[in-house]
């Protein structure tokens, strides 16, 4: 299988497709997407029937996690002749094949990123990062997070060296790779969860 080496680069040079309406009062329910959105779903990867809509910026790029990607695009409203692109429908695709080879990020097989949980997306089980190197990594990292997913990681050590307590440390060595938000939405105020 030729394929079967590569993994998709998808780079949404222009998106602007439908309204993201925030909904302030239910904090369980983020917002929805009114008058269109897009979607990519994966072949044998659950469907997580998460939504992109308003107006991209910045780095808007998905990396495919298999072999075959499905972007649909829906318009429930099609936008006037006339209307300005932030009222508008604006849509660019730019597509690469890269080989796993050239992935060095996402596939690196020196350091070991956990066992996935059977029957999960994204659920990971960590164990014995005393004696290898053990990485978390988001799907698609490093382009945007898949929508409508949470990921969990579980991280286990079996036993601490007697006298001695298992601490478990978290770093970014480059900050430029970590996304933050700088304001929490209203929603997350008072709960203040990292997600």
């Amino acid at each position: 299988c030729v394929l079967c080496s590569f993994a998709s680069q998808l780079n949404l040079a222009k998106f602007s497709v439908g309204k993201f309406v925030e909904n302030f009062h239910d904090p369980k329910q983020h917002g929805e997407c009114m008058e269109g959105f897009m979607t990519i779903s994966e072949q044998g990867l659950p469907n997580l029937d998460g939504r992109w809509c308003g107006t991209a910026s910045g780095y808007t790029i998905y990396y495919s996690e298999t072999r075959s990607v499905n972007v649909t695009l829906r318009l429930d409203k099609l936008p006037q002749a006339s209307s300005s692109v932030s009222n508008g429908f604006e849509f660019r695709l730019i597509y690469k094949f890269l080989r796993h080879s050239d992935a060095k990020l996402r596939n690196d097989n020196r350091i070991w990123n956990g066992d996935l949980v059977p029957g999960s997306y994204c659920n990971r089980n960590f164990y014995d990062c005393d004696k290898r190197t053990c990485r978390i990594r988001s799907p698609n990292y490093p382009g945007i997070y898949p929508r409508n997913l949470t990921c969990k990681y579980y991280i286990n050590h079996r036993a601490p060296p007697s006298g001695l307590h298992a601490m478990i440390v978290l770093r970014q060595p480059d900050g430029h790779k970590l996304n933050m938000k700088e304001q929490a939405t209203h929603h997350e105020a008072n709960n203040r969860i990292l997600r």
